[in-house]
């Protein structure tokens, strides 16, 4: 249950892990498909390569050697890859796209003069280099005669400008996907920033919610001490001194109980009807001045103890009640509790009715997030630590089963027996 709870506490959370999540498969999903098109792309320039050579070999070696460099010349300019023919001893003598300016007429014949393994500097040193680096990205292609199958020329060929760009694209695309993660955790940090500062906001004030009935209740018993001294009534100055030290006590109650959040609190074997009785005691003496022409009824079922923590269970049936109280509106109304043991599920279960105004369906959802709140003053974290305090604290259950418009709400409370 607590695994629930934590999870529809943190759904904001999970709505923005998986929106990240969501981002990065899709980046990933891209950087496969333009790798995929990449290494296709690689296969048919092969292709388109293995084509060439054949192409040399069926026609343009066929020719005399007076139009073969004409010829190569004029198909090589419709190629777009990077692409270096050398003869059977590995020497260069046409190149294409690779950055090197072509051979001058009269250095051409030249050309199939140089040693291979010990190249002149300039053009043919660094036409030898690009061989060797484009033979260990591609396996070069022998150009051999259709007659006699003995091989003529060999060609070597590169990634073409187009393959270049292309691979820079996954380099890209990570780069942005990287930006865009760093600004949307920077922008993440910040809400969380923001809604800490919010629920530390929240907190203060209903720190000050808490505190207030019980000086209201102190200011009122010291008014009231004052006339009975003035009237020398000094039987009725002991309920008044003995009503003083109770809300003293709650105050001491209120403060221990804010300790309490944010670490574990200890846990032993409760009665949930001893501490309804004292609640409900302490809400009947002050609902004259709280709330006018309403009724707070108790009803109690003999239940087993469960495992809990009596000050934190008192917050909770506290909170329900003010916020019974509060949903009654300046008529008033009624606000029934009773318990009930569940065998079954071995939960003890705990009903909170008011005759209030109700809860719109379109709300229900959210009466339980913090911040919420649907008073004119309040910060909406009364039910969200109400509920906290049920399920994370204690391993129980807490929902609204029941609302309509005008005719009030219905809390369920369950507890697993100790």
């Amino acid at each position: 249950m607590g695994f629930f709870s934590d999870y529809r506490g943190n759904i904001r959370f999970w709505l923005k892990s998986y929106l990240f999540i969501g981002v990065a498969l899709l980046i990933l999903a891209v950087l496969l498909y333009t790798n995929r098109v990449i290494h296709r792309m690689e296969e048919q320039s092969q292709a388109t390569t293995r084509l060439f050579s054949r192409f040399i070999a069926e026609v343009v070696l066929q020719v005399d050697d007076t139009g073969k460099r004409d010829i190569l010349t004029d198909v090589l300019a419709e190629i777009k890859l990077p692409i270096i023919l050398t003869d059977t001893q590995g020497r260069p003598f046409v190149w294409h796209r690779v950055g090197i300016p072509e051979a001058a007429d009269e250095e051409f014949e030249t050309l199939f003069t140089v040693d291979p393994e010990n190249p002149p500097p300039g053009k043919i040193s660094q036409l030898i280099e690009l061989i060797k680096r484009y033979d260990k990205a591609n396996s070069l292609i022998p150009v051999r005669l259709r007659s006699s199958g003995e091989v003529q020329a060999y060609v070597h060929f590169g990634p073409s400008k187009l393959q270049k760009e292309l691979r820079l694209m996954p380099l890209i695309q990570l780069a942005l996907f990287l930006v865009f993660m760093a600004v949307g955790l920077q922008g993440f940090r910040y809400l969380k920033l923001s809604e800490q500062r919010s629920i530390w906001v929240g907190m203060a004030k209903e720190t000050a919610h808490q505190l207030g009935t019980p000086l209201s209740a102190l200011l009122g018993w010291t008014q009231l001490l004052k006339d009975q001294l003035g009237e020398g009534r000094t039987e009725e100055l002991g309920t008044s001194v003995a009503e003083m030290e109770e809300d003293l006590k709650r105050l001491s109650k209120v403060t221990e109980r804010f300790s309490k959040i944010g670490s574990h609190p200890e846990l032993g074997n409760v009665s949930i009807s001893e501490v309804l009785d004292r609640t409900v005691a302490y809400f009947h003496r002050r609902l004259p001045r709280l709330k006018a022409d309403s009724t707070l009824s108790l009803e109690l079922e003999e239940t087993p103890l469960v495992r809990g923590n009596s000050e934190l269970l008192e917050w909770v049936f506290e909170n329900l009640i003010k916020n019974g109280l509060d949903a009654l509106g300046e008529k008033g109304g009624v606000i029934e509790i009773r318990t009930h043991y569940d065998p079954a599920r071995n939960v003890v279960e705990t009903l909170v009715r008011d005759s209030g105004k109700g809860v719109p369906a379109a709300l229900r959802r959210q009466i339980f997030s913090p911040g919420f709140t649907t008073k004119k003053r309040g910060w909406g974290l009364g039910l969200a630590l109400t509920r906290r305090i049920v399920e994370e604290y204690h391993n129980g259950e807490l929902r609204l089963v029941e609302s309509q418009p005008g005719r009030g709400s219905t809390f369920l409370i369950r507890f697993p027996a100790a």
